[in-house]
């Protein structure tokens, strides 16, 4: 496994950008599509669909569950993230102090839980069948959610309020194949003390506002140089 250092993390936070939007012939679009097929295809014990949600699963090695739809028309859902609540608690988090629209904490495992709604569409049945394929449909409906920022060879998914998930163009080259990316704001707001999170990286990332200008905003990081 490749080694961390602050200084990869300090790297992370200042290459975590603005998703980039499309270009005339979408070369983001597509290599979003091959590099998340190489996701699949290295993570495919890590990855199942839930029957009941109709959701995709990708588990990270520390526990962490990233969920996409295999079709928006389905109840619940189009994207969920959900994490150990521990380190969050421990720093302060009230959980009836977060917005019940986007969170959920279940007491009994003491799981957090990030709900995100994008769309209304039906998908391919294939995509029911196949992650990658449940992904696809994601591309061609929702394309302006999936993006690319050159300095880390991220793509990602602004899954809303400024929560991401993202993977490397080539792992093999990459100490940071996925990164769990969380808008620290709503969770501050909730009692979290930044400065006592353990086990996330909280930084300033440079991002560009909506009149294209370069500003810093705060995140918390989980990145992953998977096995």
């Amino acid at each position: 496994m490749k080694t961390r250092s602050s200084i990869a993390l300090a790297a992370l936070a200042a290459a975590a950008i603005a998703l980039t939007g499309c270009s005339a012939l979408d070369v983001v679009g597509k290599t979003a599509v091959t590099t998340f097929q190489a996701l699949m295809d290295r993570e495919g014990p890590n990855v199942s669909r839930e029957e009941l949600t109709g959701r995709w699963v990708l588990t990270s090695p520390g526990g962490e569950r990233f969920e996409w739809s295999s079709s928006f028309a389905d109840s619940g859902p189009d994207f969920l993230v959900s994490f150990d609540a521990a380190p969050y608690l421990e720093a302060g988090l009230d959980p009836a102090k977060l917005p019940a629209d986007r969170y959920a904490f279940d007491p009994v495992s003491r799981k957090l839980s990030l709900l995100f709604e994008t769309g209304a569409e039906s998908f391919p049945s294939a995509a029911a069948s196949s992650p990658l394929e449940a992904f696809k449909a994601i591309v061609k409906t929702h394309r302006p959610v999936i993006g690319y920022h050159s300095a880390l060879d991220h793509y990602g998914i602004a899954l809303g309020d400024g929560n991401m998930f993202e993977w490397a163009k080539d792992m093999a080259k990459n100490d940071k194949d996925i990164v769990f990316v969380l808008n620290p704001a709503p969770l501050v707001a909730a009692g979290v003390d930044p400065a006592k999170i353990e086990s996330w990286v909280f930084a300033k990332v440079p991002v560009k506002d909506a009149a294209g200008k370069a500003v810093e905003v705060d995140k918390f990081l989980k990145p992953y140089d998977l096995p």
